[in-house]
């Protein structure tokens, strides 16, 4: 591999401030380097050439890989474009904890290995969820690499919402919403709402209620190859979806979500030779919390 989409997390100033020593230590291993134009104003002196700026969609058809700068989010942004392209990606931690990320910015050195062909890839299921009408058209429509949650609006009230798998009713649930997420995302915000951490290797999805208001709504795992039905009934308080944190409607009377294994999976690049329990262990351990 030697063409590299290098992509930042543009909210972060930190993370801009280290893409230009990122840009050259990666240069130095013998990679070309492409970025997005978006990136033109705020790093295009700074990098002085290191780089060459095109459209994201061009630089994704361009390279053979990406490597990504920043937390567990910037990925999370970056899978679907990446999944769909089948191009791996290597993930730069410099947010909070990062799961996904396989190198801290102090371990750039080891990129060198992906030059001899040193490092594996580990992929990741997605799920494809969509959003419907009473007619079955569809409005809406994601990949999401971590998770689809369904939850309240800003206002405290509770929501309520029917559950099917394969077109079976599974679960009425009345509380503030529900997670259905991958195995990747089981270590994400289903894990703070009590869900089971799910190797990232196996075939399965989580649902796990948030806050429900009964003791026997509790978080289920079912087969990578159901599909799983969120209708909520007519109610007064507005109902939010969000898949992987930042793409987001809000669901109206009569539509509802469907939420199945996504054809597209993503790729990391894992260079390092930590299993999952030790990376689980170390992350959660050392939270670091940036304000």
């Amino acid at each position: 591999m030697e063409k590299v989409l290098i992509r930042p997390n543009p909210t972060r100033e930190k993370t801009l401030h280290v893409t230009p020593t990122i840009v050259s230590a990666i240069r130095s291993f013998g990679f070309q380097v492409f970025i997005s134009d978006e990136f033109k104003e705020p790093l295009g002196t700074s990098l002085n050439g290191k780089a060459a700026f095109c459209k994201e969609e061009q630089a994704l058809e361009l390279c053979d890989f990406a490597v990504v700068i920043g937390g567990d989010g910037t990925i999370l942004r970056m899978a679907e474009a990446a999944a769909i392209h089948h191009k791996p990606v290597l993930g730069i931690n410099v947010g909070t904890i990062g799961f996904m990320s396989e190198l801290e910015i102090q371990e750039l050195w080891e990129m060198e290995k992906i030059r001899s062909g040193a490092y594996e890839l580990d992929s990741r299921m997605m799920i494809t969820v969509r959003v419907l009408d009473e007619q079955g058209k569809i409005l809406f429509k994601a990949e999401g690499l971590n998770d689809a949650v369904i939850s309240k609006g800003s206002l405290s009230r509770v929501v309520k919402l029917c559950v099917q798998v394969n077109e079976k009713e599974t679960l009425r649930l009345s509380g503030d919403g529900i997670i259905v997420c991958t195995p990747t995302g089981s270590t994400a915000y289903s894990l703070s709402a009590g869900g089971p951490i799910l190797e990232p290797s196996s075939n399965c999805i989580a649902v796990t209620p948030i806050c429900p208001h009964s003791l026997n709504a509790k978080s289920f795992v079912l087969g990578a190859d159901k599909e799983i039905r969120i209708t909520p009934p007519k109610q007064d308080s507005p109902i939010h979806l969000s898949v992987d944190g930042y793409q987001s409607m809000e669901i109206q009377p009569g539509q509802s979500v469907v939420i199945q294994r996504s054809p597209f999976a993503l790729s990391l690049i894992r260079i390092k030779e930590l299993g999952f329990y030790e990376v689980i262990s170390k992350k959660l351990s050392n939270e670091r919390v940036e304000i």
